[in-house]
């Protein structure tokens, strides 16, 4: 029987109650009204439009959802502006692409490589066969989507909430 006491030694720790974890008490804020920081850094936007219909609707959309992207009036404006700072996304539309041509998105992608270059394109241009040419040409740059008119808010808003 002796030889049994070390075991029941071992089973009466299994029974004893474990003890509490006390959580250690937090901090206090210097100033009770501090604003939390924000860990999500806005999404910097290029938006070169020509169409004044779909500029209006994008940027209004993207500014109801606190995304505020650059607006850019001209291609050497755009440029200029990448040779400075480094965006994320480029919203461009199929007029912009037909007034300064395809060659602007081969300058955008040497500019800006890793950004994302998101086209807006109008359905009426594919019935063009010179128009489907011309998107052809801009997938083959390497643009990451093309969206077709009329442009929905969840396919807009999908584009920026996939960006990390």
């Amino acid at each position: 029987m002796a030889g049994l006491l070390p075991m029941f030694g071992g089973f009466a720790g299994l029974f004893q109650p474990e003890p509490r974890i006390r959580k250690l008490p937090q901090p206090e804020s210097k100033n009770s009204r501090e604003t939390p920081i924000v860990k999500n850094k806005p999404t910097p936007i290029l938006l070169l439009v020509g169409n004044s219909q779909t500029r209006d609707y994008l940027s209004g959309l993207l500014a109801e959802n606190n995304y505020f992207p650059l607006l850019m009036s001209d291609s050497e404006e755009l440029l200029h502006t990448l040779k400075e700072k480094q965006f994320a996304i480029i919203l461009i539309d199929c007029s912009a692409i037909t007034s300064y041509g395809t060659r602007i998105l081969s300058k955008i992608r040497v500019s800006c490589r890793l950004c994302r270059i998101i086209i807006f394109c109008d359905k009426e241009h594919l019935r063009d066969n010179l128009h489907r040419e011309l998107i052809k040409e801009t997938l083959d740059v390497g643009v990451y989507a093309c969206i077709l008119a009329p442009y929905k808010e969840w396919e807009v808003l999908s584009m920026f909430s996939y960006y990390p």
